[in-house]
């Protein structure tokens, strides 16, 4: 299993991503109750939380990044542009860009909504 925490603001609810098999959990890291957990076609090896906690991104073994609804665990995105398979995934502290690591040596940077000029 894959951990990591993530606070989305001082008065908001923190939460930690829990990745073991082809699931996502996410737990309250107070009370460690389980929130969610949701299914993916793959292995995942990594997860992160959008600061809104609407959505979450993640990859694995199939090299696919997915974006993914909380509420309904529908994929909502999905891109392959990987050669090997994503080994982590972290949104910027802005929640504006994300960044996906893989085994192919590459890190790719992704626009949560795409349009915007980074100046990168």
């Amino acid at each position: 299993a894959v951990v990591s925490t993530q606070s989305t603001g001082e008065d908001e609810m923190k939460v930690v991503t829990v990745t073991y098999g082809n699931n996502v959990a996410l737990h309250d890291v107070t009370t460690f109750d389980l929130l969610r957990t949701h299914s993916l076609p793959c292995v995942v090896n990594s997860a992160s939380l959008h600061l809104d906690q609407r959505y979450f991104v993640c990859g694995g073994e199939d090299m696919y990044v997915y974006k993914v609804s909380i509420e309904t665990g529908r994929i909502m995105e999905s891109y392959k542009k990987h050669f090997g398979p994503v080994h982590c995934i972290r949104y910027s502290p802005d929640g504006e860009l994300y960044a996906s690591g893989s085994e192919d040596g590459t890190i790719r940077l992704w626009q949560d909504s795409v349009g915007k000029t980074y100046g990168l």
